[in-house]
Order: structure tokens, then C-alpha cells, then sequence
């Protein structure tokens, strides 16, 4: 049961008692009260059935949870109130209270309404072929760092590529031609690529890295990128693990990486996959127009 559900069964307990308590004390009120306060649980329990498929819904249901923890301090409030107290000011809060429950109660409806993205299952890893690039796949690479592009276009985290712009054919085919772009291949089709090498950009040298070590004992990863059509399916962890075996092959101490500033989603990638951040220090890139990047370090 999750921290959520706990607070939500323990604050309903908690109404519920302070209720009794309210009816005991507040004669003839408890009816009332109950059910204006039953409404104040709408919101949540409601959401409770959409949580586990819809973001959105889990993000809602969040922010209304103070419903049923003020609900639960206002009728021990009442509950605690003297004895001579007239049941109009208690009923009066009463009514404000529901008031305030049933304004906000059709709010969870919105989520709802919206489409979440939906779940995709994992892409197995043997159905995955990890290669080195030739010359023959710079079209299709070509054509899937642009749709990369586009879909980044529509996001909120940005890499900051353009078409036209980084990376460039020049810079893939430089890459492919000694051997430091890798490709993954799902049913023969490239679906993912990244370039392996030790070289760092100069401005690394102003974090202070977990890992001592000489420049040719580091692999960098640099143009990871993930087809759309299959994106959150695992392909870009198992892109990262394969520049970990290829690391370790070589004799590598760590595995190196910058990620720009508008991109925070690669950041926590990074982190999920055991990738320590370092820092957030201004590097200079051929044609960025950005300078702010993140670096992270994975001791190997």
C-alpha cells in the first residue's frame, strides 16, 4: 500500500471518529455533517481507480489530498468546539466546508479527459543488434536524427539539435569512418545511435570527477539518440549498457557525458542509470548557441 493510500484511509478514519465525537457533543449534527463532509473524499477515492494508467490523474490526485486532511482537522476542530455552542455556526462551517469540497470535486474529472502516453513494453534485449556504423547506414541515420529533431520540437526538453545543424552528415560520416559510431538494429532497422570515444570537451576539466584517471582511461558518450517509434521502450538503456561493455573492453575507469541544460529529461536518464551529476559548468561547442551543460560521471 502506498504512503498515498495510507494517508487517504487514515485521514477518513480520522473524520469519521471526530464525527462521532461531533454528533455526541452537537447534537442532531452528525447526519448533517457526514454528509457534507463525504463529499470532500470524492475527489481522491475517485481518482484512486485512474491512478495506476494516468499521469495526469496521479499529479491531480496529489495536490487534492489536502482535501481529506483539512477535512479531517476541521471536524476535530468542530468536534472540540463547547458544548453550548449554537449548531447554526457549526453547520455554518459545515456548509463552507462543502461548498469549498464540491467546487473542487469535478476538477479530478479533468485528468480523465486528457491522453496519457501510453505504456509501451520493453524492447527485449536479445532482439537488439549492437554494431558499428558504416557509410551505407548515413541515410538512415540521417532520416532518424531528424525525426528525433522533430519530436524534440514538440517537447519541453530539448537537446537543442536542428536539422541542417548538429550533428551533421560531415560529423557522422567522420565517426563512421574510424569505427566510433555504434548503431542498434531491431529487425534489421537502426533504431538508436550514440558515438563512443575518450574525447572530452576542454571544459570538463572543470569538475572535479569522482574517478583519477588519464584521458584515454575515459569513455565519453556523445549524439545518443532513440528513434521515436521507439522511444520508452528500453532501447536507450540498453544503448548506455552496451557503451558500458564496450568501455570495460577497452579498459576504461569511467564513462563521461554532458547534457545541456534545456534537456533536464536526458539529466534524469542519466541518473536513473546510475550516472552521478557533477555540476553545471559553460562549455564551448563549434555553433551552440547554448553553453550551460550538465556533466555526469559513472565510475566503471
Amino acid at each position: 500500500m502506498s504512503g498515498y493510500h495510507k494517508t487517504l484511509i487514515l485521514c477518513a478514519i480520522a473524520t469519521l471518529a471526530a464525527l462521532i465525537t461531533c454528533t455526541i457533543r452537537h447534537e442532531g449534527s452528525g447526519p448533517a455533517l457526514l454528509t457534507f463532509y463525504a463529499t470532500g473524499y470524492c475527489a481522491p477515492f475517485i481518482l484512486l481507480a485512474f491512478r495506476k494508467h494516468n499521469r495526469p490523474a496521479r499529479h491531480l490526485q496529489n495536490a487534492l489530498l489536502i482535501i481529506p486532511i483539512g477535512i479531517a482537522i476541521g471536524c476535530w476542530l468542530m468536534s472540540l468546539a463547547p458544548t453550548g455552542q449554537p449548531d447554526g455556526e457549526v453547520m455554518g462551517w459545515a456548509i463552507l466546508t462543502a461548498i469549498w469540497c464540491l467546487i473542487l470535486t469535478p476538477v479530478c474529472l479533468i485528468p480523465l479527459c486528457l491522453t496519457d502516453k501510453p505504456s509501451l513494453p520493453p524492447i527485449p534485449m536479445h532482439s537488439l543488434n549492437f554494431r558499428q556504423a558504416t557509410p551505407f547506414d548515413l541515410p538512415t541515420l540521417r532520416n532518424m536524427y531528424d525525426e528525433i529533431i522533430d519530436a524534440m520540437d514538440k517537447s519541453t526538453s530539448h537537446a537543442q539539435w536542428h536539422r541542417g545543424g548538429y550533428p551533421t552528415d560531415a560529423f557522422l560520416q567522420t565517426r563512421a569512418a574510424i569505427g566510433e559510431l555504434w548503431v542498434a538494429e531491431q529487425n534489421n532497422t537502426i533504431v538508436a545511435a550514440m558515438v563512443l570515444n575518450a574525447e572530452c570537451n576542454p571544459g570538463y576539466a572543470q569538475a572535479d570527477w569522482q574517478v583519477t584517471c588519464e584521458p584515454h582511461e575515459v569513455m565519453a558518450i556523445h549524439t545518443l539518440g532513440v528513434s521515436p517509434r521507439v522511444q520508452g521502450q528500453g532501447v536507450g538503456k540498453a544503448m548506455v549498457q552496451q557503451a558500458i561493455a564496450v568501455a570495460r573492453r577497452k579498459g576504461c575507469k569511467c564513462m563521461r557525458l554532458d547534457v545541456i541544460d534545456t534537456n533536464p529529461a536526458a539529466g534524469q536518464f542519466y541518473t536513473r542509470l546510475g550516472f552521478s551529476f557533477l555540476g553545471r559548468y559553460e562549455l564551448n561547442y563549434p555553433g551552440a548557441v547554448c553553453t550551460d551543460f550538465d556533466l555526469y560521471e559513472l565510475p566503471l
